[in-house]
């Protein structure tokens, strides 16, 4: 699959609940001229916990070098998971890879797309941030009850988040500061993760377009080779590419 951009985030790698295998096939099937890498890829919260490393996790990061080896433009974009990136922010790691907070990118069609993790305009995480490592715990816990709820198709962990998410929507009317944050650059949309909400909207004139994650929605946001932005699910991929 070739694109000209493909934008991830949330992977959160070193959860046990990462869905390491299908962003490894991702990752070995396309082809891009730019890869934009949009926060908590390395869960350095969980790691400090409990450090377990799958194999897999070498494996992508080498796809991701052998991808700036031969042309790709990387940009990591960290968020509040892997925030220990910090004092790399604005260093270079050979020619291709950039480690920044944020950044701009431009598509083909002049669409002028501003990049940033998001967790800056989490009201809640912002001003108590020791309430969201207490969440990630919760709902680090939460996905592990989904085993019981799965002979109903049901996903605990999804509607907990959910709850919470909308919570903290009413609380900082996230998706608003997000937008009006981007209405006061010079940009014409905004590209965020760190909710887990994959989405892909106008919200006050402003395209919004969220990534969703790589632990449930496994959803990943591409620039085709003509410009055009699109959302789009790990399993309609496979379907596709089969």
């Amino acid at each position: 699959m070739k694109v000209r951009s493909l934008f991830i985030s949330d992977c959160h790698i070193g959860s046990d609940y990462c869905n390491h295998e299908k962003l490894l096939k991702l990752l070995s099937e396309v082809e891009c001229e730019y890869l934009y890498i949009v926060g908590d890829f390395i869960d350095g919260w969980i790691l400090s916990r409990k450090f377990k490393w799958h194999s897999n996790y070498n494996t992508i990061l080498q796809k991701i070098l052998r991808m700036s080896r031969k042309g790709t433009q990387v940009y990591y974009v960290w968020g509040n998971h892997d925030d220990f990136i910090e004092p790399f922010t604005d260093m270079y790691f050979g020619d291709n890879i950039q480690v920044v907070r944020e950044t701009t990118h431009t598509t083909l069609k002049n669409e002028r797309i501003l990049i940033i993790h998001g967790d800056q305009f989490d009201g809640l995480v912002t001003k108590n941030k020791w309430i969201q490592h207490i969440g990630a715990v919760i709902y680090d816990y939460s996905l592990s009850v989904n085993k019981l709820f799965r002979i109903f198709k049901f996903s605990f962990s999804n509607f907990l988040k959910q709850k919470a998410k909308e919570a903290v929507k009413y609380i900082s009317n996230y998706e608003a500061t997000v937008v009006n944050y981007c209405k006061n650059s010079v940009h014409d949309s905004i590209l965020c993760g760190h909710i887990h909400k994959p989405e892909c909207t106008i919200i006050d004139g402003i395209n919004y377009y969220n990534t969703g994650d790589w632990v449930e929605s496994n959803t990943f946001v591409i620039e085709t080779l003509d410009g055009t932005i699109q959302l789009i699910r790990y399993e309609d991929f496979i379907r596709s590419s089969n």
